[in-house]
């Protein structure tokens, strides 16, 4: 039974190895590509700021940002994808295989002019609009709002702007009429378009650019869903007048974080999670982390949500052994029905121990009742032949193991009577053999007398 017993310990120890390279394949961090751009830009200054915490931190979800040259790369990446997370924009195009898991930021579209005449979007009609960034998704979106204000697209010409720093010059060298810009009210970018415009160009009647107001943008919002309504409010970008004077409404879009369908539950719902506790630290470094905000989780949603990150909006986040529990029974099925086996092999084979051992104690038994009917010295001296074979495997198998202390005294009794049986046997063949020699020895003289 003995020999079986390094058997079990290797499949125990299989079983351990294997449990503990599933802990550590599942104690490893899941690391996500991200795909965002263009690099610079405050989208992408805020993922790498995110990723640069997780590391940082040694979460269990990492992030590896891929740069693109915009969102509309970003959302093909993901499309073809070649990531798992990207910063997209809600009206160039959400990826039809991924779902939101956070909005990153809501912008504004803010149409702004020098001249007070072009007071309304219907004033734009043969005019000059410079685009700044993101030229083909704004150009677009632009023209969304043209048609629903009846000004074909053909009749304004749209120029490309780089930075916000530019549209002043634009508007102050007479390159365009008017300036278009797509950014977060409290960001950077809608900072520089208008301090440009207001420094650059000496507006009168106090310094205050006109902001074109998109009046219908509720109606715009509901004919496409993708965008928004939104409110700039009085004093947004400051000044004395501030500026603008009066509240103006808008429309907007929203810049989301998107995951692909497939990932995990857990996995995003760890990332919402690390990505909503981490915001006031990131907000330190990168401000724009403030408007991080959750998506609305609603059913009749017009942009659904990843249901990882639903389930951590709605506090249904499973817990570890929710999440696992059913593996766990699993697990203890398999070692409960493998410890099984494994009992029923050893005693299977401890059977076959016993049932080996007893065989050769017949064995033995049987040559101690052969020995008292053998007639012949030929025939005793197989039978002692055969008692040292069995001596010789129950030795081997006490070497092995496989016969225990009372099992060799059993051997030791069995052949001890096996011996003396056939000694006493030997022996008494002798004396017949003698006798039988000297009952011929004295029947001679008699013989010879007679004659």
């Amino acid at each position: 039974m003995r020999r079986h017993v390094p058997i079990v310990l290797a499949a125990l120890l299989a079983l351990v190895a294997t449990a503990l390279l599933a802990y550590q394949w599942l104690g490893q961090p899941t690391s996500l590509r991200v795909a965002v751009g263009p690099s610079g830009s405050e989208d992408a200054r805020l993922v790498v700021a995110v990723a640069q915490t997780l590391a940082r931190t040694h979460e269990e979800v990492r992030l590896r940002p891929i740069a693109t040259s915009g969102v509309a790369e970003s959302a093909a990446a993901a499309e073809q994808g070649k990531a798992d997370l990207a910063v997209v924009r809600s009206d160039v195009g959400i990826p039809a295989s991924t779902q939101t898991v956070a909005i990153l930021h809501r912008d504004a579209v803010l149409l702004l002019a020098a001249d007070p005449a072009i007071a309304a979007v219907p004033d734009l009609r043969g005019r000059r609009v410079g685009i700044v960034r993101n030229p083909a998704g704004n150009t677009r979106l632009l023209t969304s709002i043209l048609e629903h204000y009846e000004v074909p697209a053909d009749a304004v010409a749209t120029v490309p702007l780089g930075d916000g720093r530019e549209a002043g010059e634009a508007l102050r060298e007479n390159r365009v009429d008017a300036v278009m810009v797509v950014s977060p009210l409290t960001g950077r970018t809608a900072a520089d378009v208008v301090a440009g415009i207001t420094k650059g160009n000496g507006i009168a009647a106090g310094g205050t650019p006109t902001f074109i107001p998109i009046g219908e943008a509720a109606v715009l919002a509901r004919r496409w869903p993708a965008l928004e309504s939104v409110e700039i409010a009085r004093g947004t970008f400051g000044g004395t007048p501030p500026r603008p004077a009066e509240t103006v409404t808008t429309v907007g879009v929203s810049h989301r974080l998107v995951a692909q369908a497939r990932l995990a539950d857990s996995t995003v719902s760890e990332l919402t999670r690390l990505l909503f506790v981490s915001r006031p630290g990131l907000a330190a470094e990168v401000p724009l982390a403030n408007q991080i905000e959750a998506p609305e989780t609603s059913k009749s949603a017009s942009l659904p949500v990843h249901p990882g990150a639903q389930a951590y909006y709605e506090g249904e986040v499973e817990s570890f052994f929710e999440r696992y529990g059913d593996w766990f029974y699993l697990v203890v099925m398999c070692v409960s029905i493998l410890g099984s086996a494994a009992a029923t092999l050893v005693s299977r084979a401890a059977n076959r121990s016993r049932a080996r051992d007893m065989a050769l104690l017949r064995q033995l038994l049987a040559i101690v009742r052969a020995s008292r009917d053998v007639e012949d010295e030929p025939e005793l001296g197989d039978l002692e032949r055969q008692a040292d074979e069995i001596l010789a495997e129950a030795l081997a198998r006490a070497g092995a193991g496989a016969i225990d202390n009372a099992g060799v005294a059993a051997f030791t009794l069995g052949l001890d009577q096996a011996r003396r049986a056939i000694a006493e046997r030997r022996a008494l063949l002798v004396e017949r053999q003698a006798q039988a020699h000297g009952l011929e020895r004295g029947a001679d003289p008699h013989s010879a007398a007679a004659e």
